[in-house]
């Protein structure tokens, strides 16, 4: 098992995968009674959050909890615009602009 979770992918190994996972996903559910969660304001939100985190903290803990908060943050960017900012079709949550008679 440990061999698994040094295994390299990237510059990242496989544990430090898991370790910005898991705090990705507390920090996501943990923000969104706060700040929302998949729109611009959230993620913009996160990734000053990210920055700040990693400079604060530094070190490879800082390197994972900024990391962690970065992914979230833009994650949530791109599903804002994809989902009805800049490709309303992509996302699949909003309808057709067409009128069926």
């Amino acid at each position: 098992m440990a061999e698994i979770l040094s295994a390299k992918a990237g510059k990242l190994s496989i544990g430090d995968a898991f370790m910005i996972a898991g705090a990705k996903t507390f920090s996501e559910k943990f923000l969104a009674n706060y700040i929302g969660n998949a729109s611009v304001f959230s993620g913009s939100i996160k990734l000053v959050g990210a920055v700040m985190l990693n400079k604060m903290v530094g070190g490879k803990v800082g390197d994972i909890l900024g990391t962690a908060m970065a992914v979230d943050g833009t994650e949530d960017i791109v599903n804002s615009l994809l989902s009805g900012g800049l490709f309303p079709t992509v996302g699949g949550n909003s309808q057709s602009s067409a009128t069926v008679m």
